[in-house]
């Protein structure tokens, strides 16, 4: 899929330094994260994990999965049931999440004609998870970060949760897009879920313009790895609504060669496509088990994290 060619430059909600505004920081502090899934970890925090100790509370059976620690298979519930199942416990645990951040070609673009102000998607990726790792950190969760555009950068940074450490995330995120590079989101999550260690939180932010089938088909691999995992989907309202009149001049920004056409005349069957493209996404992603959410670039960060994060108890919003 082509970019339309962008016009001006406009100044993001974030700068090279600190892509997440101190306003919206303020806003977004009030949300509270809570994991639906037990995951594991080092900290003493407020999410729910599988261990054992002298503190846990033993919770339910459930059946054995791979990857689980046969030290929770439960042997005499196997002698009458005939079935491998494990033994679940809680305790408050710290949450692990790592954020992994669209840095191709097409995620520089803010629209036909940006006003000073207006975010490329980059920017808006960048202060959305920017935001969601301001709410983690702050309730003591430990969280990390990677880039990707034709793969998974080498630069994963490990999750963590000290002041250091924050910073050293949010100028991982800041870092601008590679012109012209192009979308591999297949690879990306494949090498993702390789080295994501532990369950935890995986939350994608990216423009998803990799038209290939198997693009998000990795997701389901992260999700039966234990991971709850959230996409993010980065569109400004121009490129949704194709908002530019007459004749135009297309230039795919990840080395799509241009294209000329009529807006007039194509914007009925261009919103068509456009609805295709989001539904299909939003199928791919539920069908592996995913969350999917549109994050439109002229809606407020804080919204767009409440449709995912909710207040006090239950974790993940519906």
């Amino acid at each position: 899929m082509s970019e339309p060619e962008p016009r001006g430059s406009g100044a993001g909600p974030g700068s090279a330094e600190q892509p997440l505004d101190p306003e919206v920081a303020k806003r977004v502090a009030a949300l509270t994260y809570r994991a639906r899934r037990a995951v594991e970890g080092l900290l003493s925090g407020i999410h729910r994990s599988p261990h054992r100790g002298a503190s846990v509370v033993f919770v339910e059976h459930r059946e054995y999965r791979p990857g689980d620690d046969p030290r929770l298979l439960d042997w005499r519930a196997f002698a009458r049931t005939d079935r491998h199942v494990i033994k679940r416990f809680e305790q408050e645990t710290q949450l692990r999440a790592t954020l992994l951040l669209d840095r191709s070609g097409s995620m520089a673009w803010r629209g036909f004609d940006p006003k000073p102000g207006d975010p490329s998607k980059h920017e808006h990726a960048a202060t959305l998870l920017a935001a969601l790792a301001y709410v983690l950190v702050g309730q003591g969760d430990a969280t990390g970060a990677a880039g990707f555009d034709v793969a998974l950068h080498d630069d994963l940074l490990p999750p963590g949760s000290r002041p250091a450490h924050v910073e050293q995330l949010l100028r991982r995120l800041a870092r601008p897009p590679t012109e012209g590079a192009r979308t591999d989101l297949a690879t990306a999550l494949r090498r993702l879920a390789e080295r994501a260690g532990r369950r935890g939180v995986v939350a994608v932010a990216s423009d998803l313009l990799d038209g290939r089938s198997e693009a998000l088909v990795p997701l389901a691999q992260l999700v039966t790895r234990g991971h709850e995992v959230v996409v993010f989907h980065v569109l400004t309202p121009d490129e949704l609504e194709l908002r530019v009149e007459g004749a135009a001049r297309f230039r795919g920004l990840e080395g799509e060669g241009p294209l000329e056409a009529d807006a007039d005349a194509v914007r009925e069957a261009y919103r068509r496509e456009m609805d295709a493209f989001l539904e299909e996404c939003r199928r791919r992603c539920t069908a592996a088990g995913a969350r999917y959410v549109l994050a439109r670039t002229d809606e407020p960060v804080e919204r767009t994290l409440a449709s995912v994060v909710r207040r006090g108890r239950g974790g993940w919003g519906r």
